[in-house]
């Protein structure tokens, strides 16, 4: 595969999910941005990085704190936890994985 290729996918896949995350901002969902040193596959524990909220609709805002929380744990996983209490539905998406530890 082309390195063009990848790229194009990967910005694809990050279009479709800003355009999700700024449907459920619309629909008012809560979103809250945590991390966790690491994933285990039974159980996780995720720290919530600052409060939940709307971010008010504006998506940037989101990013930002993602940016900000990646700044200050750059060696943590961090995710998108997104509820939408108007149907009772919960997803979760990884937002950043540390980069590898060389062997």
């Amino acid at each position: 595969m082309e390195p063009e290729e990848s790229c194009a996918e990967h910005k694809s896949r990050a279009d479709r999910v800003l355009k999700q995350v700024a449907v459920c901002l619309r629909k008012g969902c809560v979103i809250v941005i945590e991390h966790t040193p690491a994933i285990m596959p039974q159980w996780s524990s995720w720290i919530i990085w600052g409060k939940p909220c709307c971010y008010s609709g504006n998506v940037q805002q989101i990013f930002n704190e993602i940016d900000r929380c990646r700044e200050t744990h750059a060696d943590h996983h961090i995710r998108l936890n997104i509820e939408d209490f108007s149907c009772q539905s919960r997803f979760s998406l990884v937002v950043h994985n540390p980069s590898p530890v060389p062997v």
